[in-house]
C-alpha cells in the first residue's frame, strides 16, 4: 500500500514551516537524538487534491538522525538529515525542479515539498508535529524542547 496525503491538510503546515525557518533569525532549541531511520524519496502525482507516490522508489536508505530542532514561534519540530547518496539525490532534485516529491520516513509520507533547486550535498529535513515526533522518538521530552524554544 502506497502512502497518500491530502494536499489540503499538508500544504498550509508546510508553508508555515518554510516561512518560519526562512524568516526566523532566532536560534532554534535543539535536542540530541541518536537514531537511524528509513527514508525513501518518490515522485508524486496529484489528483483531486490528493498527492500519491509513483513507483518505483527513486532513493531509499537508512539515515542517522543526530538532533531535532524547534524554531521559536513555530509549533513544528524539524528533523534534519543528510542522504549519503548525494549524487542520486542531486539527480532527483535536478530532474524534479518545480515538481513535488514525497519524503517517506519509516513507511509514512511526512513531506511532499516542491523542489526549488538542485541539492548536491544530500541535505534534507522534514517537519514533524508532536504526534509524529513522539512516534519516531518516544524517549524525547517534547515539553522540555518546547520550553527552551520560547
Amino acid at each position: 500500500m502506497r502512502p497518500r496525503i491530502s494536499i489540503a491538510s499538508f500544504l498550509p503546515a508546510s508553508l508555515i514551516g518554510i516561512l518560519a525557518i526562512a524568516c526566523s533569525a532566532k536560534t532554534p532549541a535543539k535536542v540530541n537524538v541518536d537514531k537511524d531511520i528509513s527514508v525513501a524519496v518518490y515522485s508524486t502525482t496529484e489528483r483531486e487534491g490528493v498527492i500519491d507516490t509513483v513507483s518505483p522508489c527513486l532513493l531509499e536508505e537508512t539515515v542517522h538522525i543526530s538532533e531535532l530542532l524547534r524554531y521559536p514561534d513555530y509549533d513544528g519540530i524539524t528533523m534534519p538529515f543528510t542522504l549519503s547518496d548525494t549524487a542520486r539525490y542531486a539527480e532527483i532534485t535536478g530532474d524534479n525542479l518545480e515538481k513535488r516529491i514525497a519524503i517517506i520516513v519509516n513507511g509514512q509520507m511526512l513531506s511532499t515539498p516542491v523542489v526549488k533547486m538542485k541539492i548536491e550535498n544530500g541535505a534534507c529535513s522534514v517537519m514533524l508535529d508532536e504526534a509524529q515526533t513522539k512516534a519516531l522518538f518516544p524517549h524525547i521530552n517534547i515539553e522540555e524542547l518546547n520550553s527552551t524554544s520560547r
